[in-house]
Formats: structure tokens, C-alpha cells, sequence
């Protein structure tokens, strides 16, 4: 197979802004298809709807901290699909709530599916409060959703519309694509929200407050801004070249660059954090010189500071240890950190 690839060369001394690609996202190893425009902006909308109320974001996050790893191991011993753990988030954010119909607990089960699931529903022991009875419940109904649709996707939609409803559209509709079928409001919307959730836990950088503009767009730029490297001759200029229409590898491989923080003692959420490059990075045909200052605005979520340095979730900046994000006191002090590459 050829693969036509244009190859376009900037030469610059001490600035430069990158075109980015459209973010890629999957929900349970489906893709999302962000190509199509009405899905783009649906997912952008309920992300933004979100933001509305980011102040509660970091306390819901760091309840996660918490649950998170009490419920991944059970997801993996049902082979649930680990994108699972955000759907508690949306039905509950982690509390024993009792919904309006009478749905409960964390997972949010009606008394029949609980009790039908092998859960104790009664006055003085209601199981669907319990968090480990009550995920093993979760996961055992979830497999069976996934038996009956074929699909991780529209069983995600039927937790929340019932597998026969979802069956009966499917049917009707003569489609299996969730996002292509016509359903009632609540289920059409339910896992644009949980796919935000993922998206403002896993790359809260991308989503920083005032944003304004559609990361899933494949025309919006969004620049990373390089602040003033050292100075350099006229034969030493920096060069980034951007390879466009080449197909990505499916394999996910990580590359980690050393880079330092700029010490900033007094951080506020959506300021600039500059990082000094302490090797040359390479990534998808972007080349940079080291000793080059990059810099992109922060966000503390969870107490971990977050950068967006405008290749999306290409190249994204963790801490020495490889984790996402960086520690407050490693800023503070203006610590080592790695650009790691995906």
C-alpha cells in the first residue's frame, strides 16, 4: 500500500506553533467516531457542561483515588473492560444515593435487577450500598449485556435503557452503531458523559478553563508556545518538520524525554509553566532541539499540575516516575520531569 505524505519544513529561530490532530478516544477499545461533526461537538458540549462545575472535578477525582482500585481488580476478574470504572462516577460519583425511581447505591441498581443479580435487597441489609458486593454485581450484569448486544458500547447504553430497549431500536433502526441510533434523551446522552469523565480524568490538560474551541476538531490549531531558547547563529536554527496524511502505528509505544520545571512558587490554575528540554525530542515527524523552553498553561486537579503543551495527547508531561502530571512541590522548586511520548 503507498501513503502519499507532504512534507512541509519550518525553519525558526526561536517560536513556532503546531497544527494538531484530531484527538483519538475509544471508549472500551471502540472508537469514538469524532469524524463525524455531530459527535465531535455533542462530546464537546457535555465536556464544557462539565467544566461548569470543575471546582468539584479534583474532589471527584480524588474520591477515585480511592475506588478506583478497589473496583479495576474485579472489572479485570470478570473481563470488564476497565473504561467501566467511570460509569459509578456518572450513576453515583462514589455515593450510596437513592435516585428519584429508587435506583441505589454506588452502581445505582433498582431492587429488582439487584435482587435478580444475587444481591440481598431488604429492609435492615440492602447489598447495593455494599461497594465490593454490589461491583461484582455490576460486572455480572454487564457481561450479560455484552452477551446479548455484542457490543461494550451498547451495553453501556442498555445499564442505563435496558437491554431490551436497546435490542428493540437496534432492530427498528437497522443499526448497531450507538451513535447513529435514535434514543430517548437521557440514554442518547449517557455515554457522551461518561467518555467525558475519562477524558477530563485522563487528559484534564486538554480541557483547561476559558478553552474555547473544539479539541476534536481536526482544523482548530492549538499551539504549543516555545518561549526564547538560548541564542543561536544563523546555522543553528531549530527545525520542525510536520508529516501530514501519514497512517499511525495501532501499537502504543512510550518514549520518555528529560526535561525541568521552572520553579513557580505561587501557581494558579491556567498559567503558563515554562520546561526546559533536556534531550532532543522526536515525535510524529515534529522535531526539537534541547535546551529549547516549552511552555503550555497548567491545571491542578487532584493535587497534580497538568500542562497542555499543544500536542494534544501525543506528548504529555509527567513527573520522574513517569505518572501524568506533576506534584506542586516539584514545581515549586523547579524539579526534573519527562515528556513522554505516545
Amino acid at each position: 500500500m503507498r501513503y502519499y505524505t507532504r512534507h512541509i519544513l519550518f525553519v525558526i529561530c526561536c517560536f513556532a506553533v503546531i497544527t494538531v490532530n484530531a484527538q483519538q478516544v475509544n471508549f472500551c477499545g471502540e472508537s469514538v467516531p469524532l469524524e463525524k461533526e455531530f459527535v465531535s461537538y455533542r462530546l464537546m458540549d457535555v465536556i464544557k457542561g462539565n467544566l461548569r462545575h470543575r471546582n468539584f472535578l479534583p474532589f471527584l477525582k480524588a474520591k477515585t483515588d480511592i475506588y478506583f482500585p478497589l473496583i479495576i481488580p474485579i472489572l479485570q476478574q470478570y473481563n470488564i473492560p476497565e473504561d467501566f470504572k467511570y460509569l459509578p462516577v456518572v450513576e453515583s460519583g462514589f455515593t450510596n444515593a437513592t435516585s428519584p425511581v429508587g435506583a441505589q447505591g454506588v452502581w445505582q441498581f433498582m431492587p429488582a435487577t439487584a435482587a435478580a443479580l444475587g444481591l440481598d435487597v431488604s429492609y435492615n441489609n440492602d447489598e447495593r450500598n455494599h461497594l465490593l458486593k454490589s461491583t461484582h454485581a455490576a460486572c455480572r450484569y454487564l457481561q450479560q449485556l455484552h452477551e446479548q448486544l455484542h457490543s461494550w458500547t451498547l451495553a453501556a447504553a442498555a445499564y442505563n435503557a435496558g437491554a431490551g430497549n436497546i435490542s428493540r431500536n437496534v432492530k427498528r433502526q437497522g443499526s448497531k452503531d450507538y451513535y447513529q441510533l435514535m434514543l430517548n434523551s437521557e440514554t442518547a446522552q449517557y455515554l457522551y458523559k461518561i467518555i467525558a469523565i475519562k477524558q477530563l480524568f485522563e487528559s484534564p490538560e486538554l480541557y483547561m478553563p476559558g478553552f474555547g474551541y473544539n479539541v476534536f476538531d481536526k482544523s482548530t490549531v492549538n499551539g504549543s508556545v516555545f518561549s526564547s531558547a538560548p541564542a543561536a547563529s544563523n546555522n543553528d536554527f531549530k527545525s520542525i518538520r510536520i508529516n501530514m496524511g501519514k497512517q499511525s502505528s495501532s501499537k502504543t509505544t512510550y518514549i520518555a524525554y528529560a526535561a525541568r520545571l521552572q520553579s513557580n512558587i505561587g501557581f494558579q490554575d491556567g498559567q503558563l509553566v515554562s520546561i526546559l528540554l533536556l534531550d532532543d525530542l522526536q515525535s510524529n515527524g515534529v522535531y526539537i532541539r534541547k535546551n529549547t523552553k516549552l511552555s503550555g498553561r497548567g491545571w491542578l486537579v487532584s493535587n497534580r499540575i497538568y500542562v497542555d503543551l499543544g500536542f494534544g495527547n501525543t506528548i504529555v508531561l509527567c513527573d520522574k516516575g513517569g505518572n501524568k502530571g506533576v506534584p506542586p512541590d516539584v514545581l515549586k522548586s523547579g524539579g526534573d520531569v519527562r515528556l513522554k511520548q505516545i
